[in-house]
């Protein structure tokens, strides 16, 4: 048995991090690095089942203002498993979007390899008026969503205006491209547990002081979330950390690194 990271395992919340320039004016350009390691579960395993024994990689990412309306990102996720039997697998996910200020356009690619070999490949055209059309290069299929669907910077616009509210939760549901022809609904709570980095040399401006939120991501009408998310993030759009829970194995990526990038937009 093969383990896969599932193309929504962390490019979901990740690409909420920074398209919301309306919000918040210092949400910054950068570059980051997180290393991924496998969780250890002390629950008894099952005779017969296989289960992860070792998880290791690390997320690549760019967060650009394009200066034309529109942030860029670049995502590359490298994950190596082995599992119970000592059968390693290598997963890596490459995920392209760009996506307008004003939330009605996104494209996107996406790119899913297993040992170095491709296993899918999407490029999405997403478009939001009285309806949500997606379109796919060199694939007959189109979709049209309902219009209460909406797109992740609108969705971390929300995240961040409630930092300082009394609201404990919001559900919205949400279309990024990362399972191409699904959308999810996702359930967010807000707690009051606040983390701070320490011996950890972050760049100036970037405020040390992160949120903890919890998410549930459900799809179609399934009342049983397909994971949980928990990720500490800042008011600038930063993420320290995420732990993500499948049924099967869960997975934490902490900040390693992470460098401000420059812009000159007017």
């Amino acid at each position: 048995m093969k383990f896969q990271i599932k193309p929504s395992f962390v490019f979901i919340f990740i690409s909420m991090l920074i398209f919301c320039p309306k919000v918040n004016a210092e949400l910054l350009s950068f570059q980051s690095e997180y290393e991924i390691q496998n969780v250890q579960k002390d629950e008894p395993r099952i005779p017969g089942k296989t289960y992860i024994d070792k998880a290791t990689g690390y997320l690549l990412i760019d967060w650009i203002n394009s200066c034309q309306n529109s942030w860029v990102s670049n995502q590359r996720m490298m994950t190596r498993f082995v599992n119970s039997h000592g059968v390693g697998t290598l997963s890596e996910i490459n995920y392209s979007l760009n996506e307008s200020n004003d939330g009605k356009k996104m494209d996107f690619v996406l790119e899913i390899k297993e040992d170095a070999e491709i296993v899918d490949r999407f490029y999405g055209m997403a478009t939001k008026d009285k309806f949500l059309q997606v379109k796919f290069k060199d694939r007959e299929k189109e979709l049209k969503l309902e219009n209460d669907i909406i797109f992740p910077y609108e969705f971390l616009n929300e995240i961040i205006k409630n930092f300082d509210t009394d609201k404990k939760i919001i559900v919205r549901k949400v279309y990024e491209g990362t399972i191409p022809e699904k959308f999810f609904r996702i359930s967010a709570f807000f707690t009051d547990e606040i983390d701070i980095l320490k011996n950890f040399d972050l760049p100036k401006n970037v405020e040390n002081k992160f949120r903890k939120i919890r998410m549930a991501y459900y799809q179609d009408n399934d009342q049983i979330p397909i994971f949980e998310q928990t990720v500490l993030l800042n008011k600038q759009g930063i993420a320290s950390s995420f732990k993500y829970d499948y049924p099967d194995y869960s997975l934490s990526l902490s900040l390693k690194k992470i460098k401000l990038v420059p812009t000159e937009c007017e």
